[in-house]
C-alpha cells in the first residue's frame, strides 16, 4: 500500500531533513572546539584560527561561508584569510592590542541555509616590563682595575619570573649560567636579559651596554706667553673617559683648546662626564698691561708683570728710554708706582727685563716696553 505525500507531508520531511543536517554539522562543529583551544596568548602574537579543517582538504565544509568577528575594547590589529579563497581559517596579527578579554567568533552558512556559531574567548597577557640601564664602570686610569662592583638590575621578581643572561663581547654571544633578577658584571660588552612569566609564559627582553671609563691624567701648555692672545691647550695623558673642560670651574666644554685675554692664574679642570673622577692642574697665563695710570684714583695705579709661575724667584728691571736704570724690583710685589727715587716722573714708554723661571722651572728672559700715563 502506498501512502499518497501531500504539500504539507512534504514541507514536513523537507524541514525535518535540514534540521538532520544541521544538528550534523554542529555536532561536528562541537566536536572540533576541543582541539580549538588557542584561549591565553601573549600580547602582539600573531595567530591562526581555522574551523572544518578536516573537510574538503582543510579549506571547510563546501559551499559553506564563514564569517570572522573580533569584539572586545581596544582591538587593534589585523584579520586575513590564511588560505586565498577559503574563509574557514584566518590568521589574526594581534599586534598592539592591549592586554584583556577579546571574543572571536565564527559563523557558517551552509549550502542549505544552516548557520552556526562558534566562539572562542581568547585572554591576552601582557609582556613582562623589563628594563636595562646601561652602566659605566669606573677604572683606575693606570692600572685598569674596577673600582666598583657594578649590577645589572631588571626590577622584576624571581618568584614571578624566570631568567635568561647572555653576554657578548664582540667576539660572540654566550648564555651567562646567572638565573637570577639582577648580575653583577666583570667585563665590558652587552648584556641581554630575557624575562618569561612563570604563569602565562609571556616573554621580553631587553639589552644594556657596559662600558669603561676613569678619571683623567692630562698635562697643560700656554701657547704665545705675554701676547694679547694666549691658548691654553689641554693634553690627556692616561685615561679612557669621555672628558670635558673648564677653566674657572662653572663653565664646562668638550674642546680642550681655550683662547685667553686677560693674564693671570688659572686652574683648568678636567673630569669624566660619568662622574669617574676629575683632575686640576694650576695653569699661568703670562702678561702685562701695556699701560697704566698711577694718578692716585685707584685704577692702574702700579704696574708689574701677571700670572708669573715661581714669582718670588724672578727679577723685573725697568729702563727708561736711554737705557738708565729706574726700578728693580720683585713681580711678586705690589709693582711699580711710576717713581724714581721717590718723585713721580714722566709720561713716557719704558722698558723691562724680566728674568723668571717657567713652569717646568726652567729659567727664561724676556724684555719688552709699555707706556706710562698721567
Amino acid at each position: 500500500m502506498h501512502t499518497k505525500l501531500t504539500n504539507s507531508t512534504r514541507f514536513s520531511a523537507l524541514k525535518l531533513s535540514r534540521l538532520a543536517t544541521c544538528c550534523i554539522l554542529f555536532f561536528l562543529l562541537c566536536m572540533y572546539d576541543a582541539a580549538w583551544s588557542q584561549h591565553n596568548i601573549c600580547q602582539g602574537s600573531i595567530k591562526h584560527y581555522a574551523v572544518d579543517t578536516a573537510e574538503n582538504a582543510g579549506l571547510g565544509t563546501t559551499g559553506s561561508i564563514y564569517n570572522w568577528n573580533i569584539s572586545g575594547v581596544g582591538f587593534i590589529g589585523s584579520m586575513t584569510p590564511t588560505v586565498v579563497g577559503a574563509t574557514n581559517a584566518v590568521t589574526i596579527d594581534w599586534r598592539q592590542t592591549p592586554p584583556g578579554n577579546y571574543t572571536v567568533t565564527v559563523q557558517e552558512t551552509t549550502t542549505s541555509g544552516c548557520t552556526n556559531l562558534k566562539v572562542l574567548q581568547v585572554i591576552i597577557n601582557p609582556f613582562p616590563i623589563v628594563y636595562l640601564n646601561d652602566l659605566v664602570a669606573c677604572i683606575d686610569p693606570i692600572s685598569g682595575v674596577w673600582l666598583n662592583t657594578e649590577t645589572l638590575q631588571t626590577g622584576l621578581s624571581s618568584s614571578m619570573y624566570s631568567f635568561v643572561w647572555q653576554f657578548d663581547n664582540g667576539t660572540g654571544n654566550i648564555t651567562l649560567p646567572n638565573t637570577s633578577s639582577s648580575i653583577r658584571v666583570t667585563a665590558v660588552g652587552l648584556y641581554t636579559v630575557t624575562a618569561t612569566n612563570l604563569v602565562t609564559g609571556c616573554q621580553a627582553s631587553d639589552t644594556a651596554t657596559v662600558t669603561e671609563s676613569s678619571a683623567p691624567q692630562a698635562t697643560v701648555v700656554v701657547e704665545n706667553p705675554f701676547e694679547t692672545i694666549q691658548t691654553i691647550i689641554v693634553t690627556i695623558t692616561s685615561g679612557v673617559g669621555s672628558y670635558e673642560y673648564s677653566i674657572d670651574g662653572t663653565n664646562f666644554q668638550d674642546s680642550p683648546i681655550f683662547t685667553v685675554t686677560d693674564p693671570g692664574n688659572y686652574t683648568v679642570v678636567v673630569r669624566d662626564k660619568f662622574y669617574c673622577g676629575e683632575t686640576k692642574i694650576a695653569v699661568n697665563v703670562i702678561g702685562y698691561p701695556t699701560f697704566f695710570t698711577p694718578n692716585g684714583d685707584g685704577y692702574n695705579d702700579t704696574w708689574n708683570i701677571i700670572g708669573l709661575p715661581n714669582a718670588s724667584k724672578a727679577k723685573l728691571y725697568i729702563f727708561d728710554r736711554y737705557g738708565k736704570l729706574i726700578k728693580q724690583l720683585l713681580p711678586s710685589s705690589s709693582g711699580w708706582d711710576g717713581t724714581y727715587n721717590g718723585i713721580p716722573i714722566i709720561s713716557t714708554d719704558y722698558w723691562f727685563t724680566l728674568e723668571y723661571y717657567d713652569s717646568a722651572n726652567q729659567p727664561q728672559t724676556f724684555k719688552s716696553h709699555f707706556t706710562l700715563k698721567r
